[in-house]
């Protein structure tokens, strides 16, 4: 690929610097004039390490894992700042005068400080939320904080952090979807306080996307399992993301801003403490974002969304919540020009077109839910949950394109001249429409026994479905139509159809979890079968599941957890339709064989805590729908029509690089290939059948990384760097057999980097804004080294029916400032 460089690098480079120095204030040579040392630590005489201890004339230090410090001023008197993550900023004048005796001054000009620092009460309150909830052995628990510093195009999001998780793989920064260990993104469970929500089904982009249904300033706990989870979770075949919203103590908010959007949020409770709620509403708008992709025009997209979590204890043994969500999500898109360059350094292509028409595309979405909790006695506990899903979706379009294919003459650059090879005209129309309903019934036992802990659950699902499809595709190559025909007009594609489909399902489950001690050792068990009736085709489906852990000892650094069992997906509405747009009503569920095995090791690097994570993986895939991707929009085949695996490991490393800071790198090798059923070539010059081929989401290997750090005298000024690598996916040519689509995509290639300021510290600010808990403000650098990524090809074909993948590009390097307050 050819990308001539223009020193892009320079003006980022100053941006950075210009934005550290203007958060940091010089600082002058310390003389050796007083020499200020002494220990920092907590109420319980432990040592805090890595607290910052600064004068007001800019001297200081930053204790060591004792606590210890030295550094020397001036003259005194003066003013120390001691700050450190986790605790209460504290202020000390130190003068050579102690009335109060709390340090020390010795004769030859050295001052001793003991200095013991209060912890901050917000983190108290987040260990004792997170106590109230038991963690699976087998679930990756998700810092929620870390949702604001890691920087991403997409904005805060909870799927932000699941995509740089252990075998999760992503390669298009405007959508929040993402791919488990080889499944696709219908294959992903996602739980809000106990019950499953969904995203809109005429998706074909990740501009239009808009905002997920997670509202991370709503959240208390996230827990996500790459596979190999128990029966109490529902009928997908890859991951489940379990989040359970906040019930607030106290009365709080806060706000954010940026280039992107904003959001908001307020939560409180009643005197008596039995009454709580917490609102958020957000705004997003990636206008900025699209205006660097090659396809230039009017983009027009705005989505918002509010949703509220109420909750109110009746006695203390009922109590009731209530979640209400509404989103409308707009997209407009007049399109004006478009200008690619691709190829290889020796042969270089240009493509140029020139549009008409528009696409405005409406999503409105709306989810509510009320709960009823029963302690019916210190060991038993049942939930009762009504829930309604409604989504209304418009996609329409009409768009005209002229485009000129062009080779350059001279690759080596020394001339801009190209040769025209290809001409021709397109026109592209839709008019899709979808109502939807799904409505729940949900409920389930909890019983604390002798032999563990025993839970159980039924569910009726009803669902209504009315679609209706209309789109096609003109093409037009040098004054013929393609495909070409001398008898009538053929259009390159066409799919037309009105469905209204009607249908039930019911589902159950049954698990204990006992804990058995062994020796020295501990084993914990999670035994438990799930059951599916789908009423369209008439499958009943039984799944059971394990799952193990052993630890080897009190004291032991590293545990051994061991899962599988068998996993159904009955067809939802996406998965039945056929290719041409109808329903195949005698449908399947894909099914799954899993075996997961994994080992977690805890060590320390000197005082700071760290955990090595791996996991290895097989499983046996049958009654698979075969799908084409194309952006975000997975395009099925409608029938069972194939058969595969997918086989991989994986390995997660996290812990404070620096101290205070949480910082991690996986690393997921895999390989997923499918088998069509009935499949053989035509090409008249191969016989037989392709065999096993790579399935779409057969992304070999993908590296993701975060990494914290800040400044060392000046911990307010922190950086956050998130890099992700994946090799390319699949893909083939449109409307090609299945086995075609081998060819690979260029590797996913996206470093964003966020800079963040505290500004609680400053004094002049929290005495201008005193009612603040806190506040920041923040820079982000996305796709920092300008590359280039595909997410997909539009392919050109001339009348000699030679086909050109042209790439479709994501964004390129964008700034993003934003600023945030909590109160």
């Amino acid at each position: 690929m050819i990308k001539v460089f223009k020193n892009r690098y320079i003006p980022t480079i100053l941006l950075i610097c210009s934005f550290a120095l203007c958060t940091e204030i010089l600082k002058g040579e310390n003389s050796s004039g007083i020499t200020i040392e002494g220990r920092v630590t907590d109420i319980y005489d432990d040592p805090v390490i890595n607290a910052h201890i600064i004068s007001s004339n800019q001297d200081g230090d930053v204790s060591n894992h004792k606590g210890e410090f030295l550094f020397s001023v001036k003259s005194v008197p003066v003013t120390l700042n001691i700050t450190a993550l986790g605790f209460k900023k504290r202020t000390i004048t130190v003068d050579k005068d102690d009335g109060d005796n709390n340090y020390q001054v010795s004769n030859d000009n050295k001052i001793v400080l003991n200095i013991v620092m209060e912890q901050k009460d917000h983190l108290i309150d987040q260990v004792e939320i997170k106590g109230r909830r038991q963690v699976s052995e087998h679930s990756q628990t998700i810092d929620i904080s870390h949702v604001r510093t890691l920087p991403s195009a997409a904005g805060a999001s909870v799927e932000g952090l699941v995509r740089s998780q252990m075998g999760v793989a992503s390669n298009n920064e405007l959508s929040s979807q993402y791919r488990v260990r080889g499944g696709n993104f219908d294959e992903n469970l996602v739980y809000v306080n106990g019950q499953e929500v969904y995203r809109p089904f005429l998706l074909h982009s990740g501009q239009q996307e808009g905002l997920s249904f997670v509202n991370p300033d709503l959240v208390e706990t996230v827990e996500f399992s790459a596979g190999g989870f128990s029966s109490s979770y529902g009928d997908k075949m890859s991951s489940v993301l379990d989040i359970e919203y906040k019930k607030p103590s106290q009365n709080a908010g806060g706000f954010s801003a940026g280039m992107l959007g904003g959001d908001a949020h307020a939560m409180g409770t009643s005197k008596d403490g039995k009454l709580t709620w917490i609102t958020g509403a957000r705004y997003k708008t990636n206008r900025y974002l699209l205006g660097s992709l090659d396809e230039k025009g009017d983009y027009r997209p705005d989505f918002t969304d509010i949703q509220s979590y109420i909750t109110y204890n009746y006695s203390s043994r009922l109590s009731f919540e209530f979640l209400g969500y509404y989103s409308l999500n707009r997209y407009q898109f007049i399109p004006e020009t478009r200008e690619t360059t691709f190829g290889t350094y020796s042969d270089v292509k240009q493509l140029t077109i020139f549009f008409a028409g528009k696409e405005k595309d409406r999503f409105e979405t709306g989810y509510g839910s009320i709960t009823a909790d029963w302690n019916f006695s210190d060991n038993a506990n049942y939930r009762l949950t009504l829930s309604g899903f409604r989504t209304v979706e418009e996609e329409t379009y009409d768009i005209a394109g002229a485009y000129w294919l062009q080779e350059l003459e001279d690759p080596t650059g020394e001339s801009d001249d190209f040769n025209q090879i290809g001409v021709g005209e397109y026109i592209q129309h839709a008019r899709n429409d979808l109502f939807a309903t799904v409505n729940t019934i949900d409920l389930k036992g909890r019983y604390d026994l002798p032999l563990g802990i025993t839970e159980w659950g039924a569910q009726y699902r009803h669902e209504k479905f009315n679609d209706k499809i209309e789109e096609w595709e003109m093409i037009d190559s040098a004054g013929y139509s393609i495909p070409r025909s001398n008898d009538y007009l053929e259009l390159a594609r066409s799919r037309h159809s009105s469905n209204s489909i009607s249908n039930n399902r019911l589902s159950g489950h049954l698990k204990n979890r006992t804990s058995w001690n062994i020796g020295t050792g501990h084993l914990i068990t999670d035994i438990g079968v799930r059951g599916t009736y789908f009423s369209l085709n008439n499958e009943t489906n039984v799944s059971p599941r394990l799952l193990f852990t052993w630890l080897p000892g009190r004291e032991s650094d590293y545990r051994i957890r061991l899962s599988g069992g068998y996993y159904y997906q009955p067809p939802f509405f996406k998965e039945m339709r056929l290719p041409d747009g109808s329903i195949n009503e005698n449908i399947k569920a894909q099914k799954s064989l899993q075996i997961v095995s994994g080992i977690d090791y805890y060590f320390n690097v000197g005082s700071r805590p760290f955990k090595f994570t791996t996991e290895a993986y097989y499983k046996k895939l049958s009654n698979l729908i075969s799908y084409n991707v194309d952006n975000v929009r997975i395009v099925y085949s409608g029938k069972n029509d194939a058969d595969g695996y997918a086989a991989g490991i994986d390995f997660k490393i996290n812990g404070d690089l620096v101290p205070g800071e949480e910082s991690w790198a996986t690393l997921s090798l895999m390989k997923s290939e499918e088998r069509l059923k009935d499949n053989s070539y035509t090409d008249h010059e191969k016989d037989g059948a392709p065999g096993y081929i790579p399935r779409p989401s057969d992304q070999r290997l993908n590296f993701s990384m975060f990494i914290q750090d800040h400044l060392p005298l000046n911990p307010d000024f922190k950086a956050h760097l998130s890099f992700h690598y994946g090799t390319g996916l699949p893909f083939g040519p449109p409307e090609s057999p299945r086995y075609e689509a081998i060819h690979r995509m260029p590797s996913y290639r996206r470093v964003d980097i966020g800079f963040s300021y505290d500004l609680m510290n400053y004094d002049s600010f929290t005495s201008l804004f005193n009612f603040a808990k806190g506040a920041s403000i923040g820079l982000e650098i996305f796709n920092l080294p300008d590359i280039d990524n595909t997410i997909s090809y539009y392919w050109v074909t001339d009348i000699e029916n030679r086909q050109y993948a042209v790439p479709n590009y994501l964004t390129s390097r964008r700034i993003n400032l934003s600023f945030s307050m909590n109160f």
